[in-house]
């Protein structure tokens, strides 16, 4: 019986040894993975939030490109509408230069009867050269806006594959409970060894006794050894239950590695985690390169923008001072007509005070004749021709003479009444 209970205590010892030692290492093992995993997961964490501290700076920049570009193109938008209005001014005054036939009364005798509009004393020249460099600033402006859109659109795409190389990270929680699992099973881990080795050394304590009944076996009776007998009977109970301690210390291991496993599978996906966290961390720096490029482009278009409306702006003055100065020509042209029948009524005026004139000087003439005669009746014949040669003469003639450099035009009357209702409805152009 003690050679059976020997056997059975030495082969349990045999399997316990070996399950027991792998039991230690992979407690040391278990142990080292976490104590390294943490501070792994440690360094993921901070590099995370870099990480998405970085992305959350791109969106903000790009939001903020968006933005600035849609306000741009919202105000350009805006310069179009002025520069419509502006545009329709010109057209609209064109059009009233080239409807305004320029009066037959105002054409020279070379000219003849050549019908001529207002618009053919303006300068087509002028116009289309301005309208041409509006056209180059649109232009200039909308291929500005063009390379800001493709960057932007660039910048998009960027940030939608840097966006989902994050999404596709595994997560690294920062939640204590976490933590407290992985250090219960470690705990876990160590309680069982623990245990183990309590079990192992019971188990070495009965080979040990087995061993010790076995060499007493030959010399002793059990009768005549009452120490003996009660050993016996320990190792009779003993040996009952040294089948279950294997099993234990089996099932023991087997839980043992199924939370190292969970401790390992953490090690092996931190390590994982940091290196892809990592390699995304140093592609974002290397990003850093783009994002000033786009930040450029951003500046470049501002300072399109900006050039843009400089220009626009010196141009709109000038093609509202061009629509101002048509308007004025044929505000001009009006008055000139009605200038021409002020001069006529003048001239009219004149020539009544010049007729007047001559009916008396005629008068005083006629009159001073007759007492010239009389007087030449009466005292002629005795007065001497030598005495005064004046005393024939006839009385002092005076001329009045027109100098006219050119004559009034003749303006038809029907002109003449539309000139002054347009007048009359015309607004009140500045100074």
């Amino acid at each position: 019986m003690e050679t059976d209970w020997f056997v059975n205590a030495k082969r349990a010892l045999a399997i316990a040894e070996p399950i027991c030692s792998s039991a230690s290492s992979l407690v040391v093992s278990a142990r080292q993975s976490l104590e390294s995993a943490f501070a792994i997961h440690s360094k993921t964490l901070f590099l995370s939030r870099e990480v998405h501290a970085q992305i959350a700076l791109l969106y903000q920049v790009n939001e903020a490109l968006h933005a600035a570009a849609g306000a741009f193109e919202d105000e350009f938008q805006g310069s179009l509408v002025e520069l419509d209005r502006s545009g329709d001014r010109l057209d609209s005054v064109l059009q009233k230069l080239e409807d305004t036939v320029v009066d037959a009364g105002f054409k020279s005798t070379e000219e003849g009867q050549t019908k001529r509009s207002l618009k053919y004393h303006t300068d087509d020249a002028v116009v289309e050269e301005l309208k041409a460099q509006l056209r180059q600033a649109i232009d200039y402006f909308q291929d500005s806006h063009g390379t800001m859109t493709t960057d932007i659109s660039q910048f998009d795409a960027e940030i939608s594959e840097l966006s989902s190389e994050v999404s596709v990270l595994p997560p690294a929680s920062s939640d204590l409970s976490f933590y407290k699992a992985l250090v219960n099973s470690l705990e876990s881990i160590e309680n069982h060894a623990h245990a183990m080795g309590a079990l192992l050394e019971s188990l070495a304590h009965h080979y040990d006794q087995c061993s010790q009944a076995l060499m007493t076996s030959s010399t002793s009776n059990l009768q005549d050894d009452p120490e003996r007998e009660d050993l016996i009977n320990v190792l009779r109970e003993d040996a009952a239950q040294v089948d279950d301690v294997v099993d234990e210390l089996r099932h023991r291991y087997s839980d043992m590695k199924a939370l190292g496993d969970s401790i390992f599978d953490f090690a092996v996906s931190s390590v994982n985690h940091y290196s892809a966290t990592a390699e995304l961390c140093e592609e974002l720096s290397g990003h850093q390169t783009s994002l000033e490029n786009h930040l450029l482009a951003a500046r470049q278009f501002a300072e399109a923008v900006a050039e843009y409306f400089s220009r626009r702006n010196s141009l709109l003055d000038e093609l509202d001072s061009l629509v101002e100065y048509f308007e004025r020509f044929l505000h001009s042209y009006d008055a000139l007509v009605l200038e021409v029948v002020r001069r006529k009524n003048t001239q009219n005026r004149m020539e009544k005070v010049v007729r007047d004139a001559l009916d008396k000087l005629k008068f005083i003439y006629d009159e001073e004749m007759a007492s010239r005669k009389s007087f030449h009746v009466k005292n002629g014949d005795y007065l001497p021709s030598d005495l005064w040669p004046g005393l024939s003469d006839p009385p002092i003639g005076y001329e009045i003479i027109a100098h006219e450099i050119s004559p009034l035009p003749e303006l038809s009357a029907t002109l003449i009444e539309q000139v002054k209702k347009r007048l009359i409805s015309a607004p009140v152009l500045p100074k």
